[in-house]
């Protein structure tokens, strides 16, 4: 029998028993409350209106007697989604209509191609031809009388970039289909956790003025033991000088922090102290600007896990994120809410990779796709800004512009070597520096002398390091790197000697780097010797009596 009332999501009890009908979702419920959620979230890139509309069309395909038929358990597939993308376009026209219509039409199976060919999906343009009663199911006139669609939307604020054209239509796009995704997804899961009274934890993360507190509390408790340790020896005197430029570092930066929102650059030496005078200027930033988050992003895995170790202790374990491929949280029940949170990152403040950060801005599959929706209204700090992947540099560059120009976002490249990416800057602005007086604070964190030694045989350098205390070899092969650590193992034994190499699973890796921090924390009397590839190169935080690299 025809329902009177469609549905969205049915129940069942614990033995997959159809409940009754009033214990079921109606489908005008989940279509409003999935548009205004939508629209929550697109409101701070101007586009609420078409990201409610979005919201409220994505299910009407399921006002049809075969989709209901489904939810009482006919296996009978039945597409729910090509009819809300149809209505759009042929309501709101080729523009308007099918931003929405790409968003509406994939929010399962993913955004399709417009009409080239491509992962064995139907496109766009194959989907918008099908026909009602024919190919898909004919909707029920109820759809009209519960949701209420306008008859003009405004449109977007975009226009086709003059240097890539229609890339700030596409980057749109994703946007929009970030919030109606991220949305389907959070009404459905609060549809059933109430259905089986289990809470969600999501949410209820500290805001950005509480880890201003945390932080600040961090920092004067760091100044205050500085400065009541005398400096008696000449390296308590060396470690004194470079904590005050340290902290001129810090100050200055979060005295620019009041600036205009855009592009900035932070050029500090290594050992300036960059990652916490990067967060220091993050947080004032964002709260200057009523932002809503920071994400740090970070080449490797490596720098990832040192870097929110750090956070963790400025700002407390549970309100930073790491989202990268070495975490699992779903295997600890108490992290829960960190596994739901990177799913759509609504933490305050992220870790992740470019890899992470990147193939996210440019996917076409709704989980990849969840957190994008989030990453706008951000302080984007690019950590070792030299490792943006080169082969991927324009889009990449592109895509911070955009996030700068429409979607409230500022960004940060950090690195004590900056790269020159004003070749593929478009419509960023002026790139600003955040480091005082460069040329002064390189030369005094100048502590290096580099010695070129020419070609060593391999006896010579074993020679060499055995003759070391405290020293890191670092070589091009992981081959070589095995070699010469067995070689000096069966000389010298285990004790002090330290293999690292990128096929380390994380756990190992994590624990032989912390072993050799307490071994250098021991004192120039103990032996470390450290022999690596190049992955302790980009921001691992260690310090050698030597340090011996073959020539790359």
């Amino acid at each position: 029998m025809k329902p009177l009332i469609y549905y969205a999501h049915s129940a069942q009890d614990k033995l997959g028993n159809l409940l009754p009908y009033e214990h079921w979702q109606t489908l005008q419920s989940h279509l409003v409350n999935v548009g205004e959620m939508a629209a929550e979230f697109a409101r701070v890139f101007g586009a609420q209106e078409i990201a409610c509309q979005t919201g409220q069309l994505h299910d009407v395909g399921k006002y049809s007697l075969p989709f209901q038929k489904r939810l009482e358990g006919e296996i009978k597939s039945v597409d729910h989604s090509t009819a809300g993308a149809k209505i759009a376009v042929e309501r709101w026209g080729n523009v308007i209509g099918k931003l929405m219509a790409f968003c509406i039409a994939g929010h399962h199976a993913g955004l399709a191609n417009g009409s080239g060919e491509g992962d064995n999906r139907r496109t766009l343009k194959q989907r918008l031809a099908l026909k009602f009663g024919e190919d898909i199911p004919a909707l029920d006139n109820l759809w009209q009388q519960e949701i209420k669609l306008p008859q003009n939307l405004s449109a977007p604020p975009l226009k086709a970039d003059a240097h890539h054209p229609f890339f700030s239509y596409a980057f749109f796009t994703r946007m929009l289909y970030s919030c109606l995704v991220d949305a389907d997804y959070l009404d459905t899961e609060a549809f059933y956790s109430n259905l089986e009274n289990k809470a969600v934890e999501r949410g209820g993360y500290p805001d950005l003025n509480a880890l201003q507190h945390n932080f600040n509390q961090f920092i004067n408790d760091f100044r205050r033991r500085i400065a009541q340790a005398p400096a008696q020896t000449e390296a308590e005197k060396r470690n004194a000088a470079l904590n005050h430029l340290r902290s001129e570092i810090l100050d200055h930066a979060v005295e620019q922090a009041a600036q205009s929102q855009g592009l900035f650059t932070l050029t500090v030496p290594t050992g300036g102290g960059k990652t916490i005078a990067s967060l220091a200027f993050a947080l004032r930033h964002a709260l200057c600007h009523g932002m809503k988050r920071i994400i740090y992003v970070i080449p490797y895995t490596s720098i990832i896990e040192q870097n929110a170790a750090v956070f963790k202790e400025i700002l407390g374990e549970k309100n930073v994120l790491e989202h990268h491929s070495n975490v699992e949280y779903e295997d600890d029940e108490e992290l829960c809410p960190m596994q739901l949170a990177a799913e759509n990152w609504d933490m305050p403040l992220i870790v992740t990779t470019n890899v992470q950060f990147f193939e996210s801005l440019f996917s076409n599959r709704p989980s990849k796709c969840r957190k994008i929706h989030n990453i706008a209204n951000s302080v984007l700090i690019f950590d070792e800004a030299q490792m943006l992947p080169k082969d991927y540099l324009q889009p990449c560059i592109s895509s911070i512009e955009e996030l700068i120009r429409r979607y409230h976002c500022s960004a940060v490249l950090c690195t004590a070597t900056q790269p020159d990416i004003d070749p593929f800057l478009q419509s960023a602005g002026e790139v600003r520096e955040l480091c005082p007086d460069m040329t002064e604070q390189f030369s005094f964190f100048r502590r290096c002398e580099i010695r070129f030694l020419g070609a060593l045989e391999q006896e010579t350098l074993l020679e060499r390091l055995r003759g070391e205390t405290q020293a890191l070899c670092i070589l091009n092969t992981r081959r070589k790197v095995q070699e010469i650590y067995e070689l000096l193992r069966k000389n010298m034994g285990e004790e002090g000697l330290y293999h690292l190499s990128t096929l380390m699973i994380p756990k190992h890796r994590r624990k032989v780097l912390g072993d050799i921090r307490e071994r250098l924390k021991a004192g120039d009397g103990e032996r470390c010797i450290v022999i690596s590839t190049s992955l302790v190169e980009a921001g691992v935080d260690l310090d050698f009596a030597s340090v011996y690299r073959e020539i790359a």
